[in-house]
């Protein structure tokens, strides 16, 4: 029982001084008879602690009916008062704490808190306290020790495994985790908690197999835990394992029939495998089940549109258009449904219902800018973006969009002068930047290119795309080659598969004159970028290199026949190749 809980409820008395008077005696002999506090484990006597005064109790049940009203500040205010009325009161001191947590005020928490650390330093459970509040102001490493010195003294408790190995995940320090997680398991081989935890962790670190295991096993704990499902689904998807997504949906509809995000996700996991006649069978049953609920209904249509599965996705968004045909956001979707189907002329009118006070406004005007440049329309395109700008002049993405409009009519100043413009609004945009760059360059102004590409690197020092521009950049002109190499082989690192940025360092090894190098990687980045015409001639020019013609011809010839312009230079180089040969036999 603890010192400031009461035994019975007190009668209520009269307000006269004898009744006051009697209230005084009948307090003190509730503090006089009120039960110590429990000795925790590892706690010595000496920090046992007995109530001072009435004082202390008074502001202390003020206080917690200001909290049932809702009324925070008072009873923090009131809380503060008793514990300055009762300093040894550990318990008021951690009701303090939580009343500070609870506000997150997390600073003022932590100062209570390490006191009564202080006051009960082997205390396992004012560690954990301890721990919760570093670790809610981010500093991880204190938590750990915390954690770490509460595990130590109270090695059998469960929950403190799970928040140091919370901990250690957020440090980054997986390993530890790993094996807390495992300690755990080894303490209580049938702790869910634990398999569960480690499983989550080791799906984190894409240790797949062990994450595997680690979930079924807690499914075998706890088979009615469907989030464990759900997260085994994540794992199969993440590792392509399509059919036993299948499998494990129809566990989860078999334990519950009526888990309707289980029954989507299935009918979803039959899109994505082609599965498109189970699909609609189990979607039938969904909406079944949902008295055809509109927002069911719309989640269906968008998982058939996120599938490219743009008939299906028309059919149930024209559905619930019929119901409700000035809704915004379906006419949205639907337009991009037509776009997907290449009905184009339905794409824009179902775009343009979508009007200009809705929040996909500015995405059904990016939609139909392009859709009319695609119809050859730029004039219309551009003035669509325009009026976009001139309705959200602070929004960036519409200055970069308006910008590639121009910039694919060749209108480079325009293109430029609009970029600026998003730039004065968003100097900070990496994105508006690098484009003024690819502008400059396309309008044979390398200089300021090369300077907006540095100014992009230096906001952004990872953007493979500046650092791979830069570097080609370089090659191409055929200066800074050893810097061209650094900055290239930083892109590779962003994006190691990437076959454009490999050519570009195949392309650096050609102008330094180390042409099998030079070989070697343009082979890989042909095989990677599907051999692109551009990097086909590169390969080809290699090959004549290392003198290899033959091989040289043949790349260029296939570069001429995915080519669409510029095949002048192309066929030249494979007339001389030809000619070569000629005179070779």
């Amino acid at each position: 029982m603890d010192v400031f809980s009461m035994p019975n409820r007190m009668k209520q008395i009269s307000a006269t001084l004898l009744g006051v008077a009697l209230l005084f005696c009948i307090m003190g002999l509730l503090f006089a008879c009120a039960a110590p506090h429990r000795v925790s484990s590892g706690e010595t006597p000496s920090t046992q602690v007995e109530a001072k005064d009435f004082g202390g109790y008074y502001y202390y049940t003020e206080s917690r009916l200001m909290r049932r009203q809702g009324k925070l500040d008072e009873a923090l205010a009131l809380l503060k008062k008793a514990v300055v009325r009762d300093q040894d009161s550990v318990f008021l001191k951690n009701e303090l704490v939580q009343l500070y947590f609870h506000q997150k005020d997390y600073e003022a928490a932590l100062g209570v808190a390490r006191e009564i650390v202080q006051a009960r330093p082997i205390d396992a459970g004012s560690l954990i306290t301890l721990g919760g509040i570093y670790g809610a102001l981010n500093q991880h490493a204190e938590a750990i020790a915390a954690y770490e010195k509460a595990l130590s003294i109270d090695p059998s408790a469960e929950n403190i495994y799970l928040l140091l190995g919370g901990e250690y995940v957020a440090n980054k320090d997986f390993v530890k985790a790993a094996k807390i997680y495992q300690d755990l398991i080894q303490l209580n081989p049938e702790s869910f908690a634990g398999y569960y935890y480690a499983g989550n962790l080791y799906a984190f670190t894409k240790e797949y197999d062990k994450a595997e295991t680690a979930y079924l096993k807690a499914i075998e704990l706890k088979p009615d835990y469907e989030q464990t499902y759900f997260a085994l689904i994540n794992l199969y998807e993440a590792t392509g394992q399509g059919e036993k997504v299948v499998e494990i949906y129809g566990k989860i509809i078999d334990n519950n029939p009526d888990n309707l995000r289980a029954a989507v996700g299935l009918g979803r996991a039959y899109v994505k495998t082609g599965q498109l006649s189970k699909a609609a069978e189990i979607f039938e049953k969904v909406k079944q089940q949902s008295h055809s609920d509109p927002g069911v209904v719309k989640q269906i249509a968008l998982i058939y549109l996120d599938e490219e599965k743009y008939g299906e996705a028309a059919d149930n968004l024209e559905r619930l258009l019929a119901d409700d045909p000035y809704n915004p956001e379906l006419h949205y979707f639907l337009g991009m449904a037509f776009e997907g189907l290449g009905k184009t002329g339905d794409a824009i009118s179902t775009f343009e219902k979508v009007p200009d006070n809705a929040s996909y406004y500015k995405s059904a005007i990016i939609h139909l800018s392009f859709l009319y440049e695609q119809k050859g329309d730029a004039e219309k395109a551009i003035s669509l973006m325009n009026q976009a700008i001139e309705k959200e002049p602070d929004e960036p993405e519409l200055y970069l969009f308006l910008g590639a409009l121009y910039e694919e009519i060749q209108s480079y100043d325009k293109s430029s002068a609009t970029l600026m413009a998003g730039l004065e609004r968003d100097p900070g945009n990496v994105r508006l930047r690098f484009r003024l760059g690819v502008v400059y360059d396309k309008a044979g102004n390398k200089d300021a290119c090369i300077t907006e590409m540095k100014a992009v690197i230096d906001s952004d020092p990872n953007n493979a795309e500046a650092l791979n521009y830069l570097g080609y950049t370089y090659a191409e002109q055929g200066v800074k080659l050893d810097e061209a190499e650094s900055l290239i082989k930083r892109a590779l690192v962003q994006k190691p598969d990437d076959g454009y940025i490999t050519d570009s360092l195949g392309w650096v090894y050609y102008k330094k004159g180390l042409y099998i190098k030079a070989v070697e990687l343009l082979e890989e980045a042909a095989r990677l970028a599907d051999d692109d015409p551009t990097i086909l001639e590169h390969l080809g020019d290699a090959y004549l290199k290392v003198d290899n013609p033959e091989k040289g011809l043949e790349c260029y010839r296939r570069a001429l026949k995915k080519k669409g312009e510029e095949q002048e230079s192309l066929e030249q180089k494979i007339q001389s190749v030809e000619k070569q040969l000629d005179q070779g036999t």
